[in-house]
């Protein structure tokens, strides 16, 4: 049989065969309606696995791009419960915390370098059920009900309603089923007084309807603490309280319609983040230039006198509708809505002072959003098959954030407290593009894949600061992106393919008044890439070996860059830059009940050309040193002399590393399977290796070094025969190692630089039920 159009999602079951995932096929996530089915094969080999879906199937070793789906048990034996778990499944993927709150996802060294700029795109699109989640905060929300993910490497928008530089990640949840009642549930608790609670049910409706709802609750203590908040002797952080809720409803009349109606909810209601002090802010009025590290030798407990809080709400709900005209093609809609409220406090100077503190007392993101795609797909097994879609976005949020201290440069009106920053800046984004992608079958070895899009984008601000009101400001964009690859199929177990492509992301406004390098918008980024790759099975199916190699070319790359002027800085762009790499994927299995499962990734990225732009650390030394050598002027950080002291000490970015890329990263598992006593059992070990980056632009490595870490993961796991019970214990950072998940240098407020930490060991036993 011919091999089919790549436009599905892998989904559901059979990504289960694989405990670390499985290459999946390219697709618009929002077809709702494919089922999975998995070839046949020895049970000593890994087995071939075929997608089939509205009449099209396609073997996932026969997808030209570099793709990994991650099965829902490999999620489950990890424990991956949000976005940063997802460290270690997938090569060149890097999930790291930021600033307490937020999640920043790179993808081969593409990532979010201007994760304070709301109103700025990351550059890896986020999806639930191909709804292009519109805030990034909204990341941190706990993934529920999950079949699979979907990790896609390389530049996209061909066959994707958002647009990317760096890739997606794609969430599929599971859907209703037809005709079936079925249900499970599950009771977790372990260390840190942690409790997971995770029931589902799917229940017919007659012949047509079918509805599945999910619920689930999850909290832990807090992995660390903080000793000086009043009241407390050790207050809570890093803890976690929080209650998640999807439910879908489907309704397929006939073989060739299909909606479905779903809805998702999470509520987050904790103490803040650890983020424990490495270079704490000084007062600046005694012109002191001496940094201060957090004084307590656990990592995991801190020296800060403010209590941080995180409360987030999140709401989305999406109607997605498939209707296959006869034998020509398939018409797709998916309209959503989604809504974000997040509300946080922190001891933004993360230490404890006598006589001076910088409190963030509030910061609040809000988000609604409306976005609308439509595409029209050709039926399968067609010499040439094709793909049209259009893609609306219409997004109105807004961000507000008061900070506090007895040195701050303005008075808030409504307490006279003095304010070192203060921003209520509501912004606007609007999106349409059009894209389209051609799959011509020139022979029965030989596919040509080219795809085009055009993206237009607008987004107005209305920012106040410091209680005055700035300028509206507008950006508008837009950029033709495509790729054009190459796959040759050299017999059914080996593969190879070429593609170039083409990403975007667009430009945007900056929040702060008058400067003198930040300008109020700035360009948008792309990216020219150029792929290599090759899928392999060996041995009878019991060896797979998947490789690729990269090179990507930046222009304009989008950072978060400070000004002279203070609190003026922004985004801006550097002109030039590249990274390159190569990525590995196998699984061997040399007898039944034994697999293992491994990926390495290799890269490098630096900067090129000449570039000057001012390190907000460095600054902040010089600011203070030169404001004491002047005598303490009235206005001190706006004195001309201290602001041409900061300019001489530009940096060159020429040769600096890309943020966010690991030189080296990589994870190994094995997992066996074997009959024991009346039933069978799981044993699973596996390791993950994350080697060491640079958080920031400027690899200072005060500021910007994040060391390597290497942890490992155990899962043991029993199942009775003839019984709906399974009973497993689950145990990750085994060595309770104290892993740096990221640095943050803060690039407006008090100029701290901070860590965050990995989970320490956790572990917990699970109680599962299903009928």
């Amino acid at each position: 049989m011919r091999k089919s159009s790549i436009l599905l999602t892998a989904t559901a079951s059979l990504l289960a065969l694989s405990a670390t995932g499985v290459r999946a096929a390219e697709v618009s996530a929002d077809d709702q309606s494919t089922e999975a089915i998995p070839a046949t094969a020895d049970d000593a080999g890994i087995g071939s696995i075929t997608v089939v879906g509205e009449k099209r199937e396609v073997n996932l070793q026969a997808a030209p791009l570099s793709i990994t789906a991650v099965s829902q048990d490999a999620l489950r034996q990890r424990n991956a419960t949000e976005l940063a778990d997802l460290n270690g499944f997938v090569p060149g993927l890097t999930v790291t915390k930021s600033e307490g709150n937020e999640r920043v996802i790179a993808i081969r060294g593409i990532g979010y370098e201007t994760a304070q700029n709301p109103n700025s795109q990351p550059g890896v699109a986020f999806h639930i059920d191909g709804v292009y989640i519109a805030h990034v905060v909204a990341l941190n929300q706990d993934l529920l009900d999950v079949d699979h993910v979907e990790v896609l490497r390389g530049p996209q928008g061909t066959v994707f309603g958002q647009t990317s530089t760096g890739g997606a990640v794609n969430v599929i949840t599971r859907k209703p089923k037809l005709g079936e009642t079925s249900g499970e549930a599950n009771v977790s608790y372990g260390n840190y007084n942690y409790v997971r609670g995770y029931g589902t049910l799917n229940l017919p409706i007659g012949d047509t309807l079918a509805v599945r709802a999910t619920v689930q609750y999850l909290r832990h203590d807090g992995y660390g603490y903080a000793t000086q908040v009043p009241g407390y002797d050790k207050y809570p952080l890093d803890d976690a309280d929080n209650l998640g809720a999807h439910v879908s409803l489907l309704w397929q009349p006939s073989d060739d319609f299909t909606l479905t109606l779903s809805g998702q909810s999470f509520d987050a209601d904790h103490n803040g983040a650890l983020q424990k002090c490495l270079l704490c802010s000084t007062d600046p009025a005694n012109g002191s230039t001496t940094y201060v590290a957090d004084p307590l030798s656990n990592p995991r407990a801190v020296y800060q006198d403010f209590p941080s809080t995180y409360k987030t709400k999140t709401r989305m709900a999406y109607l997605s509708m498939a209707k296959t005209l006869g034998d020509v093609a398939v018409l797709k809609s998916v309209t959503a809505y989604q809504y974000l409220n997040k509300n946080q406090t922190g001891d933004n100077d993360r230490y404890t002072y006598a006589n001076y503190y910088d409190n963030l007392v509030k910061w609040r993101d809000y988000s609604s959003t409306w976005t609308q795609e439509i595409s029209l797909s050709s039926t399968p097994n067609k010499s040439i098959e094709w793909t049209l879609g259009f893609f609306f976005l219409r997004q109105n949020a807004l961000q507000d954030i008061l900070e506090y201290a007895p040195t701050g440069f303005a008075v808030d009106p409504s307490n006279g407290e003095r304010v070192t920053f203060q921003t209520n800046s509501p912004y606007q984004h609007s999106t349409l593009a059009g894209y389209g992608q051609v799959i011509i079958h020139a022979t029965d070895k030989l596919d040509i894949i080219a795809g085009a899009r055009h993206n237009w984008d607008k987004i107005t601000a209305q920012p106040v600061q410091y209680f005055a009101t700035v300028p509206p400001r507008e950006s508008k964009s837009d950029a033709v992106t495509g790729k054009l690859s190459l796959q040759y199929q050299f017999s059914p177990e080996h593969m190879v393919y070429v593609t170039g492509s083409k990403g975007y992301k667009p430009s945007g406004v900056t929040f702060a008044g008058d400067s003198i390098y930040v300008k109020s918008a700035y360009e948008k980024e792309t990216v020219w890439a150029a792929e290599i790759g090759s899928k392999n099975e060996f041995f009878d199916k019991t060896l797979r070996i998947n490789a690729s190699a990269y090179y990507y070319w930046y222009k304009n790359f989008q950072f978060t860059a400070e000004d002279p002027v203070p609190f003026a800085g922004g985004t801006a762009n550097i002109p030039k830059a590249e990274t390159y790499g190569v990525e590995f994927e196998t699984t061997w299995a040399p007898v039944t009940g034994l697999r293992f499962d491994g990926n390495l990734a290799l890269a490098k990225g630096k900067f090129k050309g000449d570039y000057y732009t001012i390190d907000k650390q460095t600054a902040q030394d010089i600011r203070a040193t030169t404001f004491a050598a002047l005598g303490y002027p009235a206005a001190y950080y706006f004195d001309p002399r201290i602001i041409g002291a900061v300019i001489g000490a530009s940096a060159n970015t020429n040769g600096k590393k890309i943020p966010k890329l690991p030189g080296v990263q990589g994870s190994f598992a094995a997992t066996y399977t074997a009959p024991v006593g009346p039933g069978e059992l799981t044993l699973r070990g596996e390791v993950i290796y994350r080697g060491k980056f640079n958080s920031r632009i400027f690899n200072v490595p005060a500021y910007d070094t994040v060391p390597a870490y290497t942890i490992g993961n155990l899962f043991v796991q029993y199942q009775p025969e003839n019984s709906p019970f399974t009973f497993s214990v689950t145990a990750t950072n085994i060595t309770d190692k104290a892993g740096i998940s990221n640095k943050f240098a803060d690039p407006y407020g008090s100029g701290t630089t901070s860590v965050e930490y990995i989970p320490p060991r956790q572990v917990f036993g699970t109680i599962a039920f299903r009928f």
